[in-house]
């Protein structure tokens, strides 16, 4: 095929897992003890990468109210 040839055209839905929707690729770098917990809790509960795993704790951190205030302050605790 020459520079000049036109690729034939290629859906979108080529077949694999299903999107996970919009995401922001982020790099973070963990220390390696905090790394290696990770690696094997997210393995010990069943998910092949630990990205989504991160993801997930993440999500169920901000439901629970755990990420710091806004003003820099944390968050008392809610008692029972």
């Amino acid at each position: 095929m020459t520079e000049h040839e036109q690729r034939p055209f290629r859906s979108k839905n080529r077949g694999g897992r299903p999107s996970k929707g919009d995401r922001y690729a982020r790099t973070i770098r963990f220390p390696i003890p905090l790394n290696e917990a990770l690696e094997d809790a997210a393995a010990a509960a069943g998910y092949d990468n630990v990205n989504d795993y991160v993801v997930e704790i993440l999500i169920r951190a901000q439901a629970a109210g755990l990420f710091p205030a806004a003003n820099g302050q944390m968050r008392l605790p809610v008692s029972a």
